[in-house]
């Protein structure tokens, strides 16, 4: 049965004659009926009473024959104060309201009583979920009561119902009051979407209830059900009789509520299986559980890194792969292995607003971690429902979720300290796109260095408040040498050197040396065995690993030789590795390029195909109306910042000014009718500033960081504020100037032509259908715009989308897009069902599209980090294609096309310096862009051969980063074999094969009716009856048909048996109910060691499948010991620094002049004194220093780089050459630092003192 072959009428109220002479009864003439045929049903109702719930139950009883699922959003009446209490998070004052509501059912009447249960056993049984809405003012979110309307809002009731191809749009009283419940009354519209008025009004409701079920309606805030609520629910649904209508029909056909004794149960045995699932990842080797049964196959080198965190927590380390290479993907492994197993109680991740989407998406979709998203400090949050992958919104308090994901932005703007001095301690905080955090100078490092927000905040109160920190960025290489040791400040890995880039530099100037076979002083050979011993005490995990997995054994016999013998290696070359390795940065930072895929590739160790990619240019020609718009917009950018040249705000308005110029030059490169839009936006918000209506957007400091955390409608709005009416009127006449000449543009521009083409040469045998492409756009509206124009000209191509705003697909032959979830979408295009995918950049992280061997960057981005994400989403491990294809469309003459064409011939050489750098990306930062994309005479424009010069240095400096950190691609590849093998020898307490075992087997489950199919990708179990999960739900654990889904035509559920997943886990649940130990324990997350009866133990699921199971018995958990993390020891690396900046302190007083001078005047003394003792090879001098703290210095003595020694007038070191030499740079930047009069060697010493008190 179908929606479509039913005669609906136009309408249905209880006081219409039925053409047999009898009333309508709007139950049995319409509910029943429809409900028989759907299996969704989305539903606004009225308020949160027992009457209202009954009402909204009708035709329940025959929803379930098709495994319908439904939505219900339902209002709440509440007095402000409790409202606004709710709003901001306070849960127990509305399941206080709701469960009133549900009291006295005893005395209710048998009609509400019989709704009222029915609705509860959808809910009881996963059929049926509602969220809860608060009425609040559309403008100032203020609380109101449900039935307000002065803003404009009228809360109406109404409801859609489908079956997957049909669906009907219901409106009108839908009475659900207690009296109109008792007679049935009841007056509705009906409006089927295959008629013109229901298929013009539905699409625009199934936004309306979207955004109400996300909470993201700006005149109704909805949040999920109670937990209170829901078990009273349950509790209703457990304790009803038969099912019935409300008018007393009974449920057909009828549940079982509750099975007689001689019905299957599950055996005592079965449910010991999946009791030692449910307990695995809190057995040893927990962990790797987690990490086994994700539904991704992770890649050697992110097992690796997910392993190395697991094994050193609670240390801090630098994610530092390439892009593409998924630091994504290795911090969520570790986050889900130290949740599930309970080592880790809250974790945050703080990434910019652009990426926080993609962070919420990827751990969800692939960890299934229920991380909250957070963009506004007042509260609002989002997450996605594991259960059908959609988002939904709330209201709650900062922090108050163990699991979240916060905006940068919030920490950068002036409110950024007040909203951490809240950050309660937590077990483990990621920062994504770490470069960010910066000094403002970082090319002059002879002055004291100042810090960006960012910076100031992760180390005045991430660093002190997160038990681990993680620092992500895939552009280590591309920082200058002293910002990756500013990040190192962060590491208390690093050790000694944690504190003093002075003294990073003194161990690579040593490295080197030894690289270069040049012959080392004795006291810099006695220097590194220091450095090298302090390694070994302060980071003995990778002292571990690079002397049994990384060295050879020659390697490692020299390294001790060096160490603990004093003898020079006899080959140098073979300790080179752990040189690399053990310096500064290579304990810390963990780091892979995309040659080590191809080394595993070569030794056919990729049990997938890894593409060889061609990246190529497609130059469009400019002229004509097109070049004029270009020039008229050029025109205007320079007129804009020559007006607001004079109101010039301590530099904010420069800052802002010059990233929206940059904003509408990149909306032109993307598409005209971008740049249009954004164009009539703005002349919107003009005409309101002048009528004094616009909100204003202004930023705190106008750094680039927060600019960038701006929406594109509030960049749109940017240098609106404090200007003059004349002012406004000038820009309101160039902008509408501007549009008049794109009115005269072509109905087809040439890109548009050109992409045309492109789509032309993959038609399939002259069809509308095409070989698969992707097509990334930065632009939503530039998305939007190319839908419109292939849906017109291929209407027989199946055409999806994607964006921040969710999925589309539009089939072949169909004018509606269907919306759809992100797997969905994923899996019809993986699967074929898909030719063309446009997406915005949204999709650029996580989206696995290799099927494709094409794609076209319609626009592109001025990040070169961007574009290879882009890049990535078919360039992958497991692309179907051996070669693929990248076309980058180019405006002729533009700033893209002399980078990305241009630039890219003269320094092929120059992006391969190391044999690690990608095609794509460029030694090109956005700045770089910025000032060259600027009009003729725009302050901070420059030419094309000052842009290759900066590309040179920025090639250069990567060349020397990467040299900092070198662990060549084959040495990684074997000593993740190496590390891998001994893996494999270890126990596993559970993997998917056991999870399969145990559900596919289960003769309980299969007695229920549920069963194995199988599909073209994989086999899957069929779920019945069982309560909480909707009928005929899959479970697999076949990554492959995961991956691909069951197929086009077959809409059931497909779920991963995996931790986490909520059918997983009511299935767990449901298994195990009389086993209330083990559930308490997986509650509790305490660590076990075994699970144990009577005479029998098991560590293994493995093994436990190989026992003989007795039939009963008393369970025992064997506790082991905790693991709680502490606080990461930064002692040494202080200490030696309260050593360097004292004895700085000391030579100042001696050797600097008493009298003020300049910095090169004050410092040749010391200079003079450092060469003389440089001529007496390298003679030690004794240096007198005082240290704030003398009892901690001299306990940590035999870690320090220097030998310290009590004097009875205070501390000495003896200085080599080496320390002379940091000592100095130290001075100088001190030096550098002071006014003109206060150069003397007393002050300098002072102020060194100071900073040796304050490190302390």
């Amino acid at each position: 049965m179908t929606i479509r072959d039913y005669p609906w009428e136009p309408s249905y109220a209880t006081s219409d004659i039925r053409e047999d002479g009898k009333l309508v009864d709007v139950l049995h003439d319409f509910y029943i009926p429809a409900l028989s045929r759907a299996t969704r049903y989305d539903r606004v109702a009225g308020y949160f009473s027992s009457s209202s719930l009954a009402a909204a139950s009708q035709g329940f009883s025959r929803f379930i024959e098709n495994g319908g699922e439904a939505r219900f959003v339902v209002g709440m009446q509440l007095d402000p104060d409790d409202a606004a209490a709710i709003l901001q998070g306070d849960e127990q004052r509305a399941s206080q309201a709701m469960l009133a509501e549900l009291e006295s059912r005893q005395q209710w009447p048998s009609g509400l009583r019989h709704g009222v249960e029915l609705l509860a056993w959808m809910v009881a049984n996963g059929h049926l979920r509602i969220r809860v809405g608060l009425r609040v003012h559309a403008k100032d979110g203020s609380p109101q009561p449900l039935d307000y309307a002065q803003d404009g809002y009228l809360h109406e009731k109404w409801a859609i119902l489908g079956d997957g191809q049909d669906e009907l749009y219901i409106s009108g009283s839908l009475n659900e009051s207690q009296t109109a419940l008792a007679i049935n009354a009841e007056n509705i519209n009906v409006h089927p979407s295959w008629e013109d008025w229901g298929r013009k009004a539905i699409p625009q409701k199934h936004r309306n209830f979207k955004a109400l079920w996300q909470g993201n309606h700006p005149a109704i805030r909805t949040f999920s059900l109670p937990e209170a609520v829901e078990a009273e629910l349950v509790k209703i649904a457990r304790n009803a009789g038969s099912l019935r209508e409300i008018d007393g029909t009974p449920m057909v056909p009828e549940p079982k509520q509750v099975r007689e004794k001689d019905e299957v149960v599950p055996s005592f045995a079965e449910r010991l299986r999946f009791a030692m699932l449910r307990l695995a990842p809190l057995l040893p080797g927990g962990e790797r559980v987690a990490i086994e049964t994700t539904p991704i196959e992770p890649w050697p080198h992110q097992r690796f890194v997910a392993n190395r965190l697991l094994e050193t927590y609670p240390r801090n380390h630098l994610l530092c792969d390439e892009v593409g290479l998924g630091k994504t993907i290795e911090a969520g492994l570790a986050f889900r292995a130290l949740w599930l197993s309970g080592r880790a109680s809250s974790i945050r991740v703080f990434a910019p607003a652009s990426l926080t989407s993609q962070w919420l998406v990827e751990m969800a979709e692939k960890f299934y971690l229920p991380f909250v998203r957070r963009t506004s400090r007042k509260g609002r949050w989002e997450r996605i429902d594991l259960l059908d992958g959609e988002p939904e919104q709330g209201q709650g308090q900062m922090f108050n979720a163990p699991l979240e994901i916060i905006s940068t932005g919030l920490v950068i703007n002036r409110h950024g300290g007040r909203l951490l001095a809240s950050l309660p301690e937590t077990d483990l905080v990621l920062v994504d796109e770490a470069h960010k955090a910066r000094r403002q100078t970082p090319d002059n490092q002879s002055t004291m260095p100042r810090f960006n927000k960012l910076y100031q905040e992760l180390q005045s109160a991430l660093y002190g408040k997160a038990r681990t920190l993680l620092l992500a960025t895939a552009t280590p290489m591309q920082l200058n040498r002293v910002e990756a040791f500013d990040l190192l400040k962060l590491m208390p890995s690093a050790g000694a050197v944690q504190f003093s880039e002075d003294l990073c530099e003194t161990y690579y100037r040593v490295r080197d040396k030894l690289l270069n076979q040049e012959p080392m002083a004795d006291y810099e050979s006695e220097w590194l065995r220091r450095y090298l011993n302090n390694v070994r005490a302060s980071s003995p995990e990778q002292w571990h690993f690079v002397n049994e997995h990384v060295l050879s054994p020659f390697g490692k016999s020299g390294l001790e030789d060096f160490t603990d013998r004093w003898l020079e290696p006899m080959i140098w070359d073979e300790v080179q590795p752990a040189l690399s390795l053990l310096a500064p940065l290579g304990r810390s930072m963990l780091r892979h390029t995309r040659s080590l895929l191809r080394a595993y590739q070569r030794e056919g160790l990729l049990n997938a195909n890894l593409a060889w990619r061609e990246v190529a240019p497609s130059i469009i020609p400019l002229g004509g109306i097109e070049r004029e718009v270009y020039n008229q917009l050029q025109e205007y950018c320079a007129d804009l910042a020559s007006h607001m040249a004079a109101n010039m705000e301590e530099g904010r308005q420069r800052a802002a000014i010059g990233f929206y110029l940059s904003f509408l030059r990149l909306r032109y490169a993307s598409s005209f009718h971008a740049l249009r839009c954004s164009l009539e936006r703005r002349l919107v918000k003009i005409q309101q500033t002048l009528d004094h209506k616009a909100q204003q957007v202004a930023t705190s400091d106008g750094s680039r960081e927060e600019l960038e955390e701006l929406r594109d409608d509030e960049v749109e709005g940017l240098v609106l504020k404090h200007r003059t009416e004349s002012d406004l009127t000038w820009e309101q006449g160039a902008v509408s100037r501007l549009i008049t000449t794109m009115d005269k543009l072509p109905a087809t521009p040439r890109k548009m032509r050109q992409l045309l083409e492109h789509i032309d040469q993959r038609r399939i045998n002259s069809s509308d259908r095409v070989r698969q492409l992707v097509l990334f756009t930065r632009y939503t509206d530039t998305m939007e715009y190319l839908h419109e124009e292939l849906r017109r000209r291929l209407p027989g191509c199946p055409i999806g989308t994607f964006s921040g705003a969710g999925g589309t697909l539009r089939r072949a032959g169909e004018f509606q897009p269907e919306r759809m979830d992100r797997t969905t979408i994923k899996q019809r295009f993986v699967a074929g069902n898909i030719d063309i995918l446009l997406c915005t950049d949204a999709a650029a992280e996580g989206l696995n599209l290799q099927s494709a061997d094409l794609l076209i960057n319609f626009d592109l981005p001025w990040n070169p980090m961007m574009l290879e994400q882009r890049i990535g989403r078919i360039d992958r491990i497991g692309q179907h294609h051996t070669q693929i294809q990248v076309l980058n469309y180019l405006y002729q003459g533009s700033v893209e096309e002399v980078v990305y064409s241009r630039l890219v011939k003269r320094f092929r050489e120059a992006l391969t310096v190391s044999g690690e750098l990608q095609f794509s990306l460029l030694p090109i930062q956005p700045e770089d862009f910025e000032d060259y994309a600027k009009a003729e005479g725009e302050e901070g424009k420059i030419d094309e051969e000052e842009l290759i010069r900066r590309a040179q240095e920025h090639a250069k400096r990567i060349q020397e980063r990467q040299q900092l950190t070198e662990f060549k691609a084959e040495e990684q590849k074997a000593a993740y074999e190496h590390l891998e093998a001994q893996q494999r020898r270890e126990p596993l307490p559970a993997s998917l094969e056991c999870i399969w075992k145990i559900i596919s087997e289960s003769d309980y489950l299969k007695a229920l009716g549920g069963g194995v199919e199988s599909f073209a990708h994989g086999d899957a179990f069929r779920l019945v009856d069982v309560p909480g999960v909707p009928r005929d739900v899959l479970l697999t654990t076949s990554r492959e048909l995961f991956e691909h889904g069951l197929g086009a035509e077959d809409r059931r559920r497909l779920h991963f048996a995996t931790y986490g997943d909520p059918v997983f886990e009511k299935l767990l649940d449901y298994m195990l109910q009389p086993f209330e130990a083990v559930l308490a324990a997986w509650q509790t997350r305490k660590p076990l060691s075994a699970l144990q009866l009577g005479g029998q133990r098991w560590v293994t699921t493995d093994d436990l499948l190989e026992s003989e199971l007795p039939e009963g018995g008393e369970i025992e958990l064997v506790a082991r010991a905790q693991r709680l993390p502490g606080r990461q020891d930064d002692r040494v690396g202080r200490q030696q620094k309260v050593m360097l900046d004292a004895a700085a302190a000391n030579l100042a007083e001696q050797k600097l002049k008493p009298t003020p001078d300049t910095p090169n005047n004050q410092i040749a003394e010391l200079d003079r004194f450092r060469g003389d003792v440089n001529q007496r090879h390298g003679q030690r001098v004794h240096l007198k220093f005082d240290a704030p703290d003398r009892n901690g210095m001299l306990a940590l003595k035999d870690t320090l780089l220097w030998p310290v020694r009590e004097k009875a007038a205070g501390l000495q070191v003896d200085a080599d050459p080496l320390l002379l030499s940091a000592t100095r740079d130290v001075i100088y930047r001190q030096l550098s630092d002071m006014k003109k009069d206060s150069r003397t060697g007393h002050e300098v010493a002072k102020r060194l003192r100071e900073s040796a008190a304050s490190m302390s």
